[in-house]
């Protein structure tokens, strides 16, 4: 993180905010030094940031106060593009139709971020600037959880008082502030050789053009690293693996829809008719899917867990062991997992043996998109 990274006047800059506030969580540098020249794009409508309100009053909410910050700041161009908070994989078309070719410099999320809008608005956006082939220097920007390469810094110790005031326009996420300046705090005590930064916002550069697909994998299905103390863990919290029973294929196939993607759930809909999705449940309540023999013969996934299930921790990796296990009773001896995000490689890497194959990200190329 040895490298200041520095406007120029011929700067035009774009900021990608996957919800209203992001963009003065991860880039205050932008809006406070570089107003006049920095165009911001919010993705989703923050519908879902506050329980104690209807998403309908929370997005009303939420754009209220993005919009008393944009008065404040009074950027060069923002644009609210009103996707439903945490449904950003199934809307690829919100950051298709932004036109990335005037800018210089652009803003994307962290492609390993722990908010899975934020990496599929990473995604979606590297997918985009390598169509477009847009000349910029991307960086991705951090929030809450630290890199684990920054390449890039910016000093924002003369304006850490105006960020908080960025931030405190989104009075109804006030818990953000003090977590995200101190990882400022924390960034800043890193650059050793400047002891008078005090504050500063860290990023890493991106290189959309040499950006590799994700292969397909192969997980070796003699390789299951079998753990029963994640299932003994999660028992003792009330958590369940179960297979889901043909008089309860709506209730899942609802429960996808609902938490992840209708595209998910039909995709896992072949899985939910023959007996091959399996769930996670606390309770009578659903926190967790995994389908397998979908979108083919020996293909695993989709999978998702919902965020406020992620804190029991193995969920994931009970589902993914499950899952293994029961395409092995089926008599493979490998299974294949397409379009694998890193963090879902993370998982699979701790429950399989597995290898990449060598030029196969196209297992989803028949999608009509």
């Amino acid at each position: 993180m040895s490298r200041e990274l520095v406007f120029n006047e011929k700067d035009r800059i774009a900021v990608i905010a996957p919800h209203p506030d992001d963009e003065c969580l991860g880039v205050s540098a932008a809006l406070l030094t570089a107003a006049d020249r920095t165009d911001i794009f919010v993705l989703t409508d923050g519908s879902h940031g506050c329980k104690t309100r209807t998403f309908e009053e929370e997005a009303a909410v939420r754009r209220r106060q993005f919009e008393a910050e944009m008065e404040y700041v009074r950027p060069h161009a923002y644009t609210w593009l009103g996707v439903e908070d945490t449904k950003m994989i199934a809307h690829p078309e919100a950051v298709r139709k932004i036109d990335f070719t005037p800018y210089t410099i652009i803003f994307i999320p962290w492609l390993e971020s722990l908010h899975p809008d934020h990496r599929h608005a990473a995604e979606f956006c590297i997918d985009t600037i390598r169509r477009q082939k847009v000349k910029a220097s991307c960086y991705s920007y951090e929030i809450f959880a630290p890199f684990h390469n920054p390449t890039h810094y910016i000093d924002i110790t003369a304006i850490e008082k105006e960020k908080r005031k960025l931030i405190r326009f989104h009075e109804d996420q006030n818990e953000q502030e003090e977590i995200n300046l101190s990882l400022n705090a924390f960034r800043a005590a890193q650059l050793i050789k400047h002891e008078d930064i005090r504050f500063a916002e860290t990023f890493i550069k991106v290189d959309v053009n040499k950006f590799p697909e994700a292969p397909d994998l192969l997980l070796k299905l003699y390789g299951i690293h079998e753990d029963p103390e994640i299932f003994k863990a999660l028992a003792e919290q009330g958590i369940e693996i179960k297979r889901v029973m043909p008089m309860n294929i709506s209730m899942v196939y609802d429960f996808i829809r609902d938490n992840f993607a209708k595209s998910w759930a039909d995709e896992s809909l072949p899985s939910l008719i023959n007996g091959d999705c399996y769930v996670a449940v606390k309770g009578r309540d659903i926190i967790g899917f995994y389908a397998i023999e979908t979108p083919a013969k020996n293909f695993l996934g989709p999978m998702g867990v919902i965020p406020s299930a992620r804190q029991y921790g193995s969920v994931a990796r009970a589902l993914e062991i499950t899952a293994l296990k029961a395409m092995r009773a089926k008599g493979y001896r490998y299974a294949i997992s397409g379009m694998v995000h890193p963090l879902g490689r993370i998982t699979e890497e701790m429950s399989c043996d597995l290898i990449p194959i060598p030029d196969s990200s196209g297992s989803y190329e028949d999608m009509i998109r």
